[in-house]
């Protein structure tokens, strides 16, 4: 019986009790922490929207400009930063066929960024807005194919999961944000 305890003591390597140990501390490791969101930057959205627009055959030439089509007041005299991605036919038109498909604002308060967030849901343009902090990114309804609510998901994830998506009217559309031209 010596013989057999001494076999089952010897199983584990030098004893049995470094194996018990590293089975105890397995068992007590605290679960992974999940990493705090990051923060929404004008730099994060005009790399994902203007990739994802430029490849939409609805818009021949696309940019980011500071024209304020996409925001009305008070919201625009509320804004720190603003930028919208606008689709023209050609490159060096003046008028674009597709105004403010995109935006992105920086407000002066998180106040501010959500009372904007929340009038989306009746603004007649509006897809959605993803509300982070004091930032705003807005998706509006244009003649463009791209799945607007999609593409602002990306959008989210891309920086972690920051902030809350606020449908508008045209968020459930089967193409979000897509007018028929005809």
């Amino acid at each position: 019986m010596a013989m057999t305890a001494a076999g089952a003591a010897g199983c584990g390597g030098s004893g049995g009790t470094p194996h018990a140990a590293a089975k105890t501390a397995r068992r007590t490791k605290p679960a992974p922490v999940k990493p705090a969101p990051g923060r929404l930057t004008f730099d994060l959205v005009r790399g994902i929207g203007g990739t994802a627009f430029a490849g939409d055959r609805a818009c021949g030439y696309g940019e980011w400009n500071n024209g304020t089509f996409a925001i009305g007041k008070p919201y625009s005299q509320q804004t720190s930063f603003y930028r919208e991605y606008s689709c023209y036919e050609k490159k060096g038109e003046v008028f674009p066929n597709a105004a403010g498909q995109m935006s992105y604002a920086e407000f002066g308060t998180p106040a501010q960024a959500t009372a904007y967030g929340n009038y989306t849901k009746t603004n007649i343009s509006a897809v959605a807005v993803l509300v982070s902090e004091n930032t705003a990114v807005t998706m509006n309804i244009g003649y463009l194919t791209v799945n607007k609510m999609t593409l602002l998901k990306q959008v989210q994830d891309t920086c972690g999961g920051c902030g809350t998506v606020i449908a508008g009217p045209h968020a459930s559309d089967p193409v979000p944000g897509h007018v028929d031209k005809s």
